[in-house]
C-alpha cells in the first residue's frame, strides 16, 4: 500500500521522470555526434577538465549503496555511517601521490595499467576477473534503480528494471565516456542538492518539533566516530576493503584516464575528495535522523523524504535518488565493457558498442532473475580489494614482481578476501573475528607473494 505522500505525487513524478529522461537522451545524442573513434568513446580523447573529472568521480562514488546503504545503516552505526564517505575521501587523497605514474602508465582501463606494470599475463587475469564482478554490480544497480522507481511511480518491478537499464545503457552506448562525463556532472550536482535539501528539511523544516526530533534522535543514536557497533578495528577493515577501492579501483582509474594531463587528474581527485568530506557528514546526519522513523519498509532515505519534504519537492528528490544509482551504473558498465573490448586484437567503435549492449542485457537478465542479489554482489568490492589493491600500489611505487607471482598474489588475495566475507564466526572471542582475520590476511599474503617474486626496483 502506497503512503499518501507517494500516491499524491505519482503524476508529478511521472512528468518529472519524462523530462529527466528526455534530457539524458538529448545529452546522449549530442555526445554521439562528437564520438569519432575509440579514444573518443573510451576516454573522451583525454581532454576532460578537472571539473568534469571531479564531477564524474563524485557521481560515481555516491552511486548505489554508498548513499542508500549508509543511511539504512543508521540504526546500527548511527553517526559512524559518515565513515563510508570519509574513507572514500581518504582513499582518493591516498591516490594523489600515485596519480602521475598511474596516468602515464594507463591508457583506457585498469588492465592497461596492470600490463604496463607487470606484463600480459597479469593483465589477462584482471581482464577476466573484473568484468565478471562488475557486470554483477551493474545488475545490482539496476535492481536498486528499479526499486526506487517502484517507490515513486506506478511501475512494476520488471518495467522499472527495463526502463532503468535501457536509459543508462542507451546513453552509455551512444556517447561513451563523453556522455558519462556530461551526465555525471549534472547528476553529481543533483545528488548533492537532494541530500542538502533533505537534511535541511529534516533539521529545520519541521519548525521547533523537527529540531526536537532531530536532537532527541541524535542523543540516542550510536555516536560518531566510534561506538559499540563500529570500533577502530571496523574502521581499519573498512579502509582495507572499501577505502582502497578508491585508491586502486577500475572505475576511479577510468575517470582519471579521461583527464587532459596528470596535473588535471590530480586536481580533479583532490576536488572530489574535498566534496566528499562535507557530504559524508550530511549522510551521517540523515542516518541518525532515520533512526526516529518506525516501521520503515524499503530504503530509509525515502521514508525520511516522505516524512519531511513537501509533496511538491518529492519528485525532485526522487530524481536525485535515481541519479545516485544511474551515475554509478553507467561508469561501471563502461569500465567493464572497455576491459572486455581490450581482449580483442583490433577493437572498433562498433564492437565497443555491441559489447556495452550485450553487457547491459546480461546485467538486466541477472536483475530480473535474481532480485535479491545486491548484498551478495557487493562482496565483489571486498574481493577486488583483496586481489588487486596491493599489486597495483606495489607497481605504482616502482616495485616490480615476476608475472607468475603477481598472478598468484591476485588469486590468493581474492580467495582469502572472499573467504573472509563468507566464513561464519567461530566459537570464542578470537573466533568471532575469523572473517576479519581472513580479510587482513588477504592483503598480507598478497604482499608476501609479491615480495617473494620481487625484481629490482624501477625508478
Amino acid at each position: 500500500m502506497e503512503m499518501p505522500a507517494v500516491a499524491g505525487m505519482t503524476e508529478n513524478m511521472n512528468i518529472a521522470l519524462i523530462i529527466y529522461l528526455v534530457f539524458l537522451i538529448a545529452i546522449a545524442v549530442r555526445s554521439a555526434r562528437r564520438v569519432k573513434d575509440i579514444p573518443d568513446f573510451f576516454v573522451a580523447r583525454k581532454g576532460a577538465s578537472a571539473k568534469a573529472v571531479a564531477g564524474s568521480l563524485v557521481a560515481t562514488i555516491l552511486g548505489g549503496s554508498a548513499v542508500i546503504g549508509a543511511v539504512d545503516s543508521g540504526a546500527k552505526l548511527g553517526g559512524a555511517a559518515s565513515w563510508f564517505m570519509l574513507v572514500g575521501a581518504l582513499g582518493l587523497l591516498a591516490l594523489i601521490p600515485f596519480a602521475g605514474r598511474a596516468y602515464s602508465h594507463g591508457k583506457y582501463a585498469l588492465p592497461d595499467l596492470v600490463e604496463n606494470l607487470y606484463g600480459k599475463g597479469p593483465r589477462l587475469v584482471a581482464s577476466f576477473v573484473i568484468p565478471v564482478a562488475w557486470t554483477g554490480i551493474v545488475a545490482a544497480q539496476i535492481i536498486a534503480s528499479a526499486k526506487l522507481l517502484m517507490t515513486f511511480t506506478s511501475m512494476g518491478y520488471t518495467t522499472a528494471a527495463i526502463v532503468s537499464a535501457a536509459v543508462f545503457t542507451g546513453y552509455t552506448l551512444a556517447g561513451g565516456q563523453v556522455s558519462i562525463l556530461r551526465t555525471d556532472f549534472m547528476q553529481a550536482c543533483l545528488i548533492i542538492a537532494g541530500l542538502l535539501l533533505l537534511a535541511g528539511f529534516a533539521k529545520f523544516g519541521g519548525g521547533e518539533l523537527g529540531s526536537v526530533v532531530a536532537s532527541a534522535t541524535t542523543s540516542v543514536a550510536p555516536k560518531f566516530p566510534f561506538n559499540t557497533n563500529f570500533t577502530p578495528l571496523d574502521l581499519f577493515l573498512l579502509i582495507l576493503t572499501y577505502g582502497t577501492t578508491y585508491t586502486a579501483g577500475p572505475d576511479i582509474y577510468s575517470r582519471m584516464f579521461c583527464a587532459k594531463d596528470a596535473a588535471t587528474a590530480k586536481k580533479a581527485i583532490g576536488m572530489a575528495a574535498c566534496v566528499l568530506i562535507p557530504v559524508a557528514f550530511v549522510i551521517g546526519f540523515l542516518a541518525v535522523y532515520g533512526v526516529s522513523l518506525a516501521g520503515v519498509q524499503g530504503a530509509r532515505i525515502t521514508a525520511i523524504a516522505n516524512a519531511v519534504l513537501p509533496p511538491a519537492l518529492l519528485p525532485i528528490f526522487a530524481l536525485a535518488l535515481l541519479s545516485v544509482v544511474l551515475s554509478s551504473a553507467d561508469t561501471t558498465l563502461l569500465s567493464s565493457s572497455i576491459i572486455i573490448n581490450g581482449l580483442c586484437s583490433k577493437p572498433s567503435l562498433l564492437q565497443a558498442r555491441v559489447v556495452i549492449l550485450m553487457n547491459g542485457l546480461l546485467a538486466l537478465i541477472l536483475a530480473l532473475v535474481f532480485t535479491d542479489i545486491i548484498g551478495t554482489l557487493l562482496l565483489a568490492l571486498a574481493v577486488y580489494a583483496g586481489a588487486f589493491t596491493v599489486p597495483i600500489l606495489w607497481g605504482l611505487l616502482g616495485l616490480k614482481a615476476k608475472p607468475k607471482f603477481v598472478g598468484a598474489a591476485i588469486v590468493a588475495g581474492g580467495i582469502l578476501a572472499l573467504a573472509g566475507k563468507l566464513c561464519p564466526a567461530l566459537p570464542g572471542s578470537l573466533g568471532s573475528h575469523t572473517g576479519d582475520i581472513l580479510m587482513i590476511a588477504a592483503f598480507v599474503v598478497n604482499a608476501v607473494i609479491l615480495a617473494l617474486g620481487r625484481r629490482p626496483r624501477v625508478i
